[in-house]
């Protein structure tokens, strides 16, 4: 009895001191964090803009930021970088949007989409410019923005390329009820206006 005790003991003790020695060689080293935390502080700034859009508080169920990173100086030159992401706060935690690559499924935008929303021709309106805030088109492409309904689906074309039609679409049930939006790179020939 006495040498499962020892053994429970001996084994406590190595376990407690395997512990100590791996923590201590993950200390921070706090002046060093502190420097680094303030050239960060006089390099970058970030800004937190929620969006408050009428049309983006019509269809979505939850707030909708848009965050602008800026770093400056870094290498001592006077150059500045600007990042910006839009993300949505559900309350618990923020996302940002799906990333659009080429033809893109979509379903984390449609979940975030209001129960009581209705897309018909008085909200396509709305709807356009929802994207024009969730996904803004780049400054340097041309404004290509048109929305159409055809075949139970809405189509919110927000580029052209080689004539062919890219953007949104959006497919509703009887009531306008949204139940699907991908985004394509080419509709086929039927589904254009």
């Amino acid at each position: 009895m006495s040498q499962i005790c020892k053994n429970i003991v001996s084994k406590a003790l190595i376990g407690i001191f395997l512990l100590s020695v791996s923590s201590s060689f993950c200390q921070n080293d706090i002046e060093g964090t502190q420097r680094l935390d303030n050239f960060l502080s006089k390099s970058c700034t970030t800004q937190y803009n929620k969006i408050t859009s009428e049309s983006v508080q019509r269809i979505l169920k939850y707030d909708v930021f848009h965050i602008k990173q800026e770093t400056k100086n870094i290498y001592g030159e006077k150059e500045r970088k600007v990042n910006g992401f839009i993300v949505i706060d559900n309350g618990q935690e923020v996302n940002r949007f799906e990333h659009i690559k080429t033809n893109t499924e979509l379903p984390k935008l449609t979940s975030n989409i209001r129960e009581d929303f209705v897309q018909n021709k008085d909200a396509a309106p709305h709807f356009q410019v929802f994207l024009d805030y969730i996904y803004p088109i780049a400054e340097w492409k041309p404004d290509k923005r048109e929305f159409f309904f055809k075949n139970g689906k809405w189509y919110f074309l927000r580029d052209a390329y080689f004539r062919s039609k890219q953007g949104f679409q959006v497919t509703v049930n009887s009531k306008g009820k949204i139940t699907h939006i991908c985004y394509k790179m080419k509709w086929e020939e039927p589904e254009s206006k």
